[in-house]
């Protein structure tokens, strides 16, 4: 006899619980996924603006423990993670998958507690922002640094990333690798808008996919 499943979705009100909001001025876009809990996509546009930073509000997630009796599936166990521990996985997860970090360089991310938009984050915090823009400066400057290396080692456009293209640019540096040597040669993301290879299936910036039908080719390592 097959199972009866019961199902509950919690619905938190982000304007009455515990919240936190997530600082921003990256300028790429931040995309993490934590699996297992709900909600458990937590995305942030692009920043254009470091001194006006993008925000996103961040409420307790759950994840659910199934419970049975005999056949029956009860209702699933509800377990809460606060809203202080999704913005610091948000946070040192991202920062962890950028190459070239430490204390006092890498990308302008931060949290704080409490419901706050950019606006008033820049107005309260304005020492805070300061050191944020200064060490995302620092991280522009490594990634130009490791840029440098691999032209000089390779010559070839195609070990560039389009970060490294864009910390350049914040930084006005005038540099040989900063251009492909053909835009005929790139394709564009259609999600991020940077310029990946033509063989390029996924995007290797924001990890959209680029040619479905050559994807669903792929295997998979499990």
């Amino acid at each position: 006899m097959p199972r009866k499943v019961v199902s509950q979705i919690p619905v938190f009100d982000l304007a009455k619980d515990d919240v936190c909001t997530i600082v921003s001025i990256v300028p790429f876009i931040i995309s993490e996924f934590k699996p297992g809990i709900y909600p458990g996509n937590f995305n942030i546009p692009p920043c254009l603006n470091p001194k006006q930073p993008n925000t996103l509000l961040v409420g307790t997630s759950v994840h659910f423990i199934p419970q049975f009796n005999g056949d029956d599936e009860l209702p699933a166990h509800v377990v809460k993670t606060s809203c202080k521990e999704i913005a610091t996985s948000v946070v040192n997860d991202y920062l962890q998958g950028q190459m070239d970090i430490d204390d006092d360089c890498h990308p302008g991310i931060y949290w704080i507690p409490g419901n706050m938009s950019g606006t008033d984050f820049a107005s309260k915090h304005p020492l805070k922002l300061a050191e944020m823009i200064k060490f995302q400066m620092n991280w522009f400057g490594k990634l130009v640094q490791r840029a440098d290396n691999d032209w000089n080692r390779y010559k070839r456009h195609s070990v560039i990333s389009e970060n490294q293209r864009f910390a350049a640019r914040a930084l006005n540096l005038e540099k040989d690798w900063i251009t492909p040597n053909s835009v005929e040669a790139t394709i564009k993301c259609p999600a991020c808008l940077s310029r990946c290879e033509q063989a390029a299936i996924i995007c290797p910036n924001c990890k959209c996919i680029l040619k479905p039908e050559e994807y669903k080719k792929l295997t998979f390592a499990a």
